[in-house]
């Protein structure tokens, strides 16, 4: 009898060292001292035979001393006989304290068996303890702030936005709201320097000078009107110039040649009556106003016409 219990008791124990040697577990943490608020990174890592099928429990449920914070994607690895799979948790505590985290158990079935099996972690201890104070320190958070990258296409398009609102902004500010200044302008009106020479003509037959005896400056009179409009007309300096150097100048002159006679005569009385004290008869005067007359209109610009040009006060 006691030779039979010998023999069930080694074959339950070479059975069982069997049946362990095909499936491992084994539960760590990253450290084994945390401070309030770390990162308590736990992993499960599994390795069985390829007849084996594992299924894992829902972790987070499992373990309620600590705070889950996420569960990352399981990492496996196979070969020709066995499977290792690693399983990677993310915890946090929020207070001191020793902790244990307690074992996990973990159902697996063998072959085509369908009689679930457990296997159980090892427990795992930590330590979470609040920072040591320093009063003449300064204050600081706890775990420093995450730093997030940068997004650089949304900076630009927020850039983007903020420019199209600044535009428009300014559109409707300068189109609704803000007054522009009404600016003046003038109007100067060009006139062709042959109405110029023919209004003061008249202006001066009505003044009737030489009839009221004031023959030289009558003379001196027309003979400004034509230098004048010959300066305007022709661009030369005919107000300084003496006759016999207009007469040079202007005989040359295309629109000159046919009245360059009259022109002549017309220069030649009038520089004898302011020079030589000589006294037209009536007749002469009368004759110098037709003279200045025809000079103008037989040598004026037919093509020029008034032109506005404005320009702004």
């Amino acid at each position: 009898m006691v030779r039979y219990i010998r023999f069930l008791l080694v074959f339950i124990l070479f059975a069982g060292r069997l049946y362990s040697q095909s499936i491992e577990v084994y539960a760590s943490t990253d450290t084994t001292q945390y401070v309030v608020g770390d990162y308590i990174t736990y992993q499960v890592e599994l390795q069985y035979d390829n007849s084996i099928t594992v299924f894992m429990p829902v972790v987070q449920d499992t373990i309620k001393v600590l705070d889950f914070i996420k569960e990352n994607k399981p990492v496996r690895q196979v070969s020709e006989s066995k499977t290792q799979e690693i399983y990677t948790y993310v915890f946090s505590k929020y207070d001191s304290s020793a902790v244990t985290i307690p074992s996990i158990p973990i159902g697996f079935t063998v072959g085509a068996e369908t009689e679930k099996s457990i296997i159980n972690t090892n427990e795992v201890d930590i330590l979470v303890r609040t920072l040591e104070v320093d009063p003449s320190a300064d204050i600081f958070d706890v775990k420093a702030p995450l730093w997030i990258g940068l997004n650089w296409w949304m900076i630009i398009i927020v850039c983007l936005l903020i420019l199209i609102l600044l535009g428009g902004g300014y559109y409707v500010y300068k189109k609704y709201f803000k007054k522009e200044d009404i600016i003046p302008k003038k109007v100067i009106v060009k006139i062709p320097p042959y109405k110029i020479a023919l209004q003061s003509l008249v202006d001066l037959e009505e003044r009737k000078l030489w009839q009221a005896g004031e023959i030289k400056e009558y003379h001196s009179e027309i003979t400004g009107i034509i230098r004048r409009y010959f300066e305007d007309r022709f661009f030369v300096q005919a107000l300084e110039m003496p006759s016999s150097e207009l007469l040079a100048e202007m005989k040359d002159v295309k629109e000159m040649q046919p009245i360059f006679d009259t022109t002549r005569n017309f220069l030649e009385n009038a520089d004898m009556v302011k020079f030589a004290k000589f006294k037209p008869m009536a007749s002469v005067n009368e004759e110098m106003m037709k003279q200045a007359y025809y000079i103008v209109r037989e040598t004026k610009q037919e093509e020029l016409q008034e032109k506005n040009e404005t320009e702004n006060v």
